[in-house]
């Protein structure tokens, strides 16, 4: 059995997404400032909502998509460290659970920022016009 401290590093490596997630941190960043300027000139209009909106929605599934291999690995990740720490289940499923949000961690991070641009627009929307945004269906 392994140290209880040691983390185990095996296969459970995923592709190497640094230039995409700094291309889309990049692109979230564009989208922030440009909702920045629109707020400061008090000037969200129908149009301007829906274009940093799809933006926004686009971005977070391109980030989305990316994480993809990362869920791949869940089934079989929890079944090694089962495996590997029979002994002490609570131990392995704290492992496991570590493991698998470190590799999450990342993509979290950016479809985090996503969604709070997301609140962010319809507020701005909701805050000037007194109502929910056009794409707003319910």
């Amino acid at each position: 059995m392994q140290n209880e401290t040691e983390e185990v590093n095996t296969r459970f490596e995923l592709p190497e997404h640094g230039n995409e997630l700094s291309l889309a941190e990049e692109t979230i960043e564009k989208l922030k400032c440009r909702l920045k300027l629109i707020v400061k000139e008090k000037s969200i209009t129908d149009e301007s909502h829906d274009k940093i909106y799809e933006n926004t929605i686009r971005v977070l599934d391109f980030v989305g998509k990316l994480s993809l291999p990362a869920f791949a690995l869940e089934d079989e990740m929890q079944e090694y460290y089962v495996k590997t720490y029979i002994h002490a289940p609570h131990l392995a499923k704290r492992l496991w659970l570590n493991h698998y949000g470190k590799l999450h961690q990342p993509y979290n991070l950016l479809k985090n920022r996503c969604f709070r641009l997301l609140e962010e627009i319809d507020a701005e929307y909701f805050k000037t016009y007194k109502k929910r945004p056009p794409n707003w269906k319910y």
